[in-house]
């Protein structure tokens, strides 16, 4: 054998060498690559589960709005600006209750030689807001009060909202009272049985 072919064995051995170090290191790194990959599969899928099973709950936030009847005068008057701030905390529990189930429209028209001679309508809403939470009470300058106020729909009644006629969601569907110690801020009376919730 003459050198020049040794040289040449030698070379095609470590070749050869080399080529199996990157089959093999093919072949061991293929099953840590698809481990890699299979092993953040489950965690999105686990994401998407958790989110199905514990959807997060959704925030309806209103303002409501009152007002004096004479604001330059009525200003002043300590019992017509409680009357306004109260206003606008009923005007705020109605847009809830409106948001949250709905509002229902009585309406007639009356038509005369082909034109319009009257049109009236008048709103309804019959229900109850549990756990709303009042965020703002606001008086500006112009002699208006708003109130913002929130509740968190929880996933049930979301759930059972979708399963049942917009007519019934009020009766089968109650807002569940929020968890924790709902009578924070409350006040017993000592000498009578009435029951005040403080803001």
């Amino acid at each position: 054998m003459t050198p020049e072919s040794r040289d040449h064995d030698c070379m095609r051995q470590e070749h050869d060498f080399m080529q199996r170090v990157l089959m093999t290191l093919r072949w061991m790194m293929m099953p840590v690559l698809a481990l890699a990959v299979a092993a953040c599969a489950p965690v999105s899928i686990h994401q998407d589960d958790e989110l199905e099973r514990h959807p997060e709950p959704i925030t309806v936030r209103v303002s409501g709005f009152g007002t004096y009847e004479n604001a330059a005068a009525d200003s002043v008057d300590t019992r017509k600006r409680l009357l306004a701030r109260r206003a606008s905390q009923l005007d705020a529990y109605r847009n809830l209750a409106e948001r949250v189930y709905g509002t229902v429209i009585f309406g007639s028209s009356t038509v005369n030689d082909f034109v319009l001679r009257n049109d009236m309508f008048r709103t309804y809403v019959d229900s109850y807001i549990r756990g709303a939470e009042t965020i703002a009470v606001e008086e500006h300058s112009d002699g208006v009060f708003e109130t913002v106020m929130e509740l968190k729909l929880a996933p049930r009644f979301l759930a059972c909202a979708a399963k049942v006629s917009d007519e019934k969601v009020r009766d089968l569907c109650p807002i569940p009272m929020p968890p924790g110690n709902d009578s924070v801020g409350d006040v017993q009376s000592r000498n009578v049985d009435s029951l005040y919730y403080l803001d």
